[in-house]
């Protein structure tokens, strides 16, 4: 900021106001590195290059983050790893971007939003709706009073209330009569109110009126369904959303919980006050200094939803369950106002506490070289990182289109939201199946998707004890991330040699959770692979318990090393009723040390066992709907 000569001479201090970016500066590190062919900076050149910038007039760098202390990709010990968030002036930072050396990536700290859907209409759409909005017309604005109220007349308080009318949505939430007065703003000669959406904020379903006919003297009642009216049983005996029971984990037995298996969950929090949630102990609070206690204070609500799919715990009389009820959850908190920075500190977090797979129902339209060298370093050391695809419409958001992550699109089921609620709004009908499976307008899509998930009218956990219905690819990761938890902590792919947290376990579960879902004919662009299904898996679980017991009991009594398995490989055949490329001719050998039936002299070659590719592709043919076991053979 420089000061105003007028105002120097007139002897009254004033600065003239500028713009100011805030940035990351972060050295390339090894593979990225490699991959572009420049040499990784050391520890201290970086540090020569950030005290050079930071001695430029209007610089501050505002923080140092350490990427983690055990980085498995660094090509030397004194190889460059710290990130720097610096603020500058536009015109600075302009400049100091066109003349960064190619071993080092600036780039803006974008803002990260969380993918739950939008239930109103971007800036965006509004103009493009009515591209006669800047035009100058007469405005006139009139106040209408609504009241909200439940099945049984009691007055629902915090509902918010959006109507589209001419220029800007107008918003606003109830008070504890169910009550609020809007302005409604109507173009004169035009379209007077397009549409009414009420949004609860906890166990009721929303509302969504296309040209309602509003009142403008009395008072608009609205009426809005219960859970427990559209969900019979709810909460006592409704164990399972209906996303859950597609994906079949209400047939797995009550005793496959993710035990041993660590989660981290990025998003704004979660409030373990819930019932379904009260066994969440551990988080950090990225947002305000990295607080261990604030981080169950979630504003937003987002992340408590996502929880409760992933880790819902039945308690009393709520009988909600998520997908892995025993993992251990790690909650770090980076909304409202998660940064790029945000997620790296995160997942920074995630690579010291030694966490199994991550849940990042998050995005932003930037991508970021300091982020994609941290997930690149998270799953390095075995972390399989679920993103959210975006409910964009459009391309897939960043992370999720990282090479390293799991892009996950959202889906939804005909008949399980009421015909007057915005879910119903989402359908596109062509991509309607015979079983009521479709594609919402939101999910974003692109060849990034990997696999799709249930993302339409899911109902979880929100703060104050509460349940609600949301829709968006937040929800659908979730369903993935519990999943991928079940594999990691009962199949038997991961009791062997991919026990180990590296790269080949992530690859592994990456490729075991793609082998789960059965082609869809909606468009690999909208659900990659297609939904993952638990369903026949229990045979695998089961058979990685046996053989848990089996080596318990020869650990006990062996009195010398065990006997080599008779075979040394495998060859799979092309399958009929596919194409070739879909499945190809594969060979292998087996892993020194992987699970392998204890009397395997015994075992008929055709059964499915664990095997390694030479190129660290690993496959199990139990729980793989694509193979038929008569095209394996072992030799």
């Amino acid at each position: 900021m420089t000061e105003s000569r007028q105002e120097k001479a007139a002897g009254e201090p004033s600065v003239e106001v500028a713009e100011k970016v805030e940035l990351l500066i972060s050295p390339r590190r090894s593979l990225m590195a490699k991959s572009m062919g420049v040499q990784p900076l050391s520890s201290g050149s970086m540090h020569h290059v950030i005290s050079t910038i930071a001695r430029q007039a209007g610089c501050e760098v505002l923080r140092e983050i350490r990427p983690g202390r055990k980085l498995k990709t660094l090509s030397s010990a004194d190889e460059a790893t710290n990130i720097y968030k610096v603020r500058m002036d536009v015109d600075a930072a302009a400049a100091l971007y066109q003349t960064t050396p190619p071993n080092v990536a600036v780039e803006l700290d974008s803002l990260l939003s969380y993918g739950q859907a939008s239930y109103s209409p971007t800036f965006s759409a509004v103009f493009a709706q009515q591209p006669g909005l800047l035009r100058e017309y007469h405005v006139q604005a009139q106040q209408v009073h609504f009241r909200v109220i439940g099945a049984k007349g009691e007055p629902i308080r915090d509902a918010q209330i959006i109507v589209e009318s001419a220029g800007f949505p107008q918003e606003g939430v109830t008070n504890n009569k169910g009550e609020v007065a809007l302005s409604i703003f109507a173009q004169s000669g035009g379209a007077q109110v397009k549409s009414l959406l009420i949004r609860p904020a906890k166990d009721f379903w929303n509302k969504y009126i296309r040209s309602p006919s509003l009142s403008l003297t009395g008072v608009n009642l609205v009426k809005l369904q219960p859970l427990s009216e559209a969900i019979p049983n709810f909460p006592n005996d409704a164990s399972y959303g209906w996303g859950q029971k597609y994906m079949g984990l209400d047939q797995l037995p009550d005793e496959y919980t993710g035990k041993g298996i660590k989660i981290a969950i990025i998003d704004s929090g979660a409030d373990n006050k819930h019932p379904i949630l009260s066994h969440l102990k551990n988080g950090i609070d990225v947002t305000n200094n990295y607080d261990t206690n604030s981080w169950v204070e979630d504003i937003v609500g987002h992340g408590t939803h996502c929880a409760g799919i992933i880790t819902g715990q039945p308690s009393g009389s709520e009988a909600i369950r998520g997908f892995a009820p025993e993992a251990e959850i790690y909650v770090f908190k980076v909304f409202p106002g998660g940064q790029f920075s945000s997620l790296i500190d995160a997942l920074s977090h995630c690579i010291e506490l030694g966490v199994d797979v991550v849940n990042m129902s998050l995005g932003s339209s930037d991508s970021s070289e300091a982020v994609e060298q941290q997930i690149e370093e998270a799953v390095q050391h075995g972390i399989a990182c679920i993103v959210a695809a975006g409910n964009n419409g459009g391309a897939v958001q960043y992370p999720a289109r990282s090479p390293n992550a799991m892009a996950v699109g959202a889906l939804g089921m005909l008949n399980e939201f009421p015909k007057d609620s915005w879910e119903a709004q989402t359908v596109i009908p062509s991509t309607a199946s015979a079983d009521g499976l479709f594609v919402p307008r939101f999910s974003a899509f692109g060849q990034e998707i990997s696999v799709a998930a249930p993302g339409v009218g899911i109902v979880s956990s929100v703060p104050d004890k509460g349940f609600d219905v949301q829709s968006g690819t937040s929800m659908a990761a979730p369903h993935v991330t519990g999943l991928a938890a079940l594999l990691l902590a009962h199949h038997p792919l991961f009791k062997g040699a991919l026990r180990q947290k590296d790269v080949s376990r992530v690859t592994a579960l990456y490729q075991l959770i793609q082998s789960l879902a059965a082609p869809m004919p909606l468009g690999a662009e909208r659900v990659g692979a297609g939904v993952p299904k638990l369903f026949g898996i229990n045979s695998a679980f089961e058979s990685a318990k046996e053989q848990a017991r089996a080596a318990g009991t020869h650990a006990a009594t062996a009195q010398g090393p065990s006997p080599a398995t008779p075979y040394s490989g495998f060859t799979m055949s092309p399958l009929q009723g596919y194409p070739p490329q879909a499945t190809p001719s594969w060979q292998g050998q087996f892993v020194p040390g992987g699970y392998y039936p204890s009397e395997i002299a015994a075992v008929n070659p055709q059964q499915p066992m664990v095997s390694s590719f030479p190129d660290g592709f690993a496959l199990s043919a139990y729980g793989m709907q694509f193979v038929d076991p008569r095209a394996i053979r072992y030799w």
